[in-house]
């Protein structure tokens, strides 16, 4: 039985699968006659490319934290976007299930709220404390925005995302660009870099 007609719901799915790549090795098949159109799960593409989104706009916000030598470089705020959405879209998924069922009352906003205050606990770890200053505080609120921006991408709502990304980048550039136009280092003057 080739993967486009195999009941997705089912738990024998790996076990059709596995059966039908074995077959195909040894009859010498390709992959288009074990693959149809209607192969993947609905929305499979568009889970793939939510995620995706989020990765690109996470890794971008994480370059420049890295390019200004802090600690949360691209992986990790791609990790930290990628994250967010995933938690976004099981979220939708979940209500979207819960929804069908009678009598079960849910709320989408619950998974949202968690990823905040869960990444406000990774934000609070960049933050460090001494006797004279506190630094971190711009690259902890740069984690939090970029768990905001993975969250509108696994909504689905790419706009918020990327002009969230746009203002993020902006704000984190207009230091090194005003110290770059003055030829001042961040550090000169009463200007306190994290």
């Amino acid at each position: 039985m080739p993967l486009s007609r195999v009941d997705w719901g089912g738990s024998r799915v790996r076990l059709l699968a596995c059966y039908d790549c074995v077959k195909m090795w040894t009859t010498g098949a390709n992959l288009s006659s074990l693959v149809g159109p209607d192969a993947l799960p609905p929305g499979t593409l568009d889970t793939g490319f939510r995620l995706i989104v989020a990765a690109v706009l996470g890794a971008l916000i994480g370059w420049e934290r890295g390019r200004a030598d802090k600690p949360a470089d691209s992986r990790t705020m791609m990790l930290i976007a990628v994250g967010a959405a995933g938690f976004a879209l099981v979220g939708v998924r979940v209500v979207a299930d819960q929804a069908a069922a009678p009598g079960i009352q849910t709320d989408p906003t619950r998974v949202l709220s968690y990823i905040i205050s869960g990444v406000g606990f990774l934000g609070a770890g960049a933050i460090l404390h001494s006797k004279k200053a506190v630094r971190g505080l711009t690259t902890a609120s740069s984690v939090w925005c970029t768990a905001a921006v993975g969250a509108a991408c696994g909504l689905g709502e790419y706009v918020v995302a990327v002009v969230v990304s746009m203002i993020v980048l902006v704000t984190l550039w207009t230091p090194w660009l005003y110290h770059e136009v003055r030829g001042t280092t961040p550090n000169d003057g009463n200007h306190q870099e994290e």
